[in-house]
């Protein structure tokens, strides 16, 4: 049976790439967060609690020297707990697949399999990170569709193609699936699509409640996509700006409910994270391992261009891409204008964080979950670079992609230091 030719054209290219770079797709894990998004997962699942301190002992017996840093999560906080700063909403993601290794591991025991029902073993491990690969890659298609209701196919694809393979995410898509940037493009895509498919008319309530939900969830994700709610808030504000001037008032009336469950919805999505900080260690806010690094952003030029993973100097894609918001403002100048002010705040809270770096990150990993805006100012971009020099546009991202692939290659087999400037 074959598929439609309308389907092929739109979607042929990118599912050849997907085909392509399973070559690249590496299941493991590598400590630090990873294992903390597991250890939620694990704890809830095989002992109905968050107290993580056997599950710390347990990967600390695994590898004593791979998994060592565990020891100083090893004493208990005020509420007698073990403390877990990763966020809960990539466990969460995770859970499904999850579950559904634990079946087969039952299943294989069952018929003489001596794999450990441990949660950590190998086949929760493939489930959890297979899941990360599946979540990004529907956040890539997301993006896509977010490009397409502004843009041609052509600069669309190239677009995506462009912050798939030129920028972090392909690093964190295939060699470190189970960290959280691959479930975070999802979620943050997945509002994005939402926001900007309903803005050509009235959204209904339950319409809503959705785009709360998924406001809620990437917050679930990474406590940094409260930034990503920016362009509504500024979308919606601006409308509301030109109502009053013009004193419209029933317009506005008759979206305060539905605003009121949009918020309701955000609230109770997010509420089992708080939750979860007050059971950890006390408090409903993040926990002072995140909050105490805080300052004022002092760090911005550096977030942007060192050679300590800065943004544009190892992705250079992401200049062209914040480039792009200037002519998708000719566009549309609200969602330029939403997306750029989300881009900013995000600069500005990670240049005030003692370790705006990242840690031992392939670049500007903290910078993914803005992929979706990335994408689509660079199909702007792409989109108003005359017929006859497009060869030149995709000659430029193919440029990119090696550059981006000849950077991750020097950072994989240690020619470039991890943890120290370039």
């Amino acid at each position: 049976m074959s598929l439609p030719v309308g389907w092929r054209k739109e979607w042929g290219v990118l599912l050849i790439a997907a085909l392509l770079a399973l070559p690249l797709f590496t299941p493991r894990l590598y400590a630090a967060d990873e294992l903390k998004y597991l250890t939620h997962l694990r704890s809830v699942y095989f002992d109905g609690d968050v107290h993580y301190g056997n599950d710390y002992r347990m990967l600390i017996e695994q590898d004593r020297v791979a998994n060592a840093w565990l020891e100083e999560f090893g004493t208990p906080t005020v509420t007698g707990r073990h403390l877990n700063d990763a966020p809960i909403g990539t466990p969460l993601l995770w859970a499904p697949a999850y579950v559904l290794a634990d079946v087969v591991v039952v299943v294989a025991r069952a018929m003489g399999s001596e794999v450990a029902r441990d949660g950590f073993s190998r086949p929760y491990i493939l489930a959890v990170t297979v899941a990360s690969l599946l979540y990004g890659l529907m956040g890539l298609a997301l993006c896509y569709r977010a490009c397409r209701l502004y843009f041609d196919r052509g600069p669309s694809q190239l677009a995506i193609l462009a912050v798939w393979f030129a920028s972090a995410m392909v690093f964190y898509l295939y060699i470190t699936p189970p960290m959280a940037h691959s479930t975070s493009v999802f979620a943050v895509a997945l509002f994005t699509w939402l926001w900007l498919s309903g803005r050509g008319s009235e959204r209904t309530v339950r319409q809503w409640v959705a785009l709360g939900c998924s406001a809620g969830l990437m917050v679930l994700v990474r406590e940094l996509n409260w930034l990503m709610m920016i362009p509504l808030l500024f979308d919606e504000g601006w409308r509301t700006l030109q109502e009053l001037r013009r004193r419209h008032w029933k317009p506005l009336q008759a979206r305060i409910p539905a605003y009121l469950a949009y918020g309701a919805a955000v609230g109770l999505v997010v509420l089992p994270q708080f939750l979860v900080y007050q059971a950890l260690h006390g408090s409903f806010s993040p926990t002072p391992f995140v909050t105490d690094k805080f300052s004022y952003p002092q760090f911005v030029l550096d977030v942007l261009f060192s050679g300590f993973h800065g943004l544009y100097s190892w992705h250079p894609i992401t200049l062209l891409a914040t480039l792009g918001f200037w002519w998708l403002a000719r566009r549309d100048p609200v969602v330029a204008g939403g997306m750029a002010l989300a881009f900013l705040a995000q600069v500005l809270v990670v240049g005030s964080y003692a370790t705006w770096w990242g840690g031992a990150s392939f670049g500007a990993r903290r910078f993914l979950n803005c992929t979706p805006f990335f994408a689509v100012g660079l199909a702007a971009l792409l989109a108003a670079v005359p017929r006859e020099r497009e060869w030149m546009a995709r000659v430029g991202v193919a440029a990119l992609v090696v550059w981006n692939f000849g950077v991750a290659l020097q950072y994989s087999t240690g020619m470039i230091p991890r943890e120290q400037p370039v």
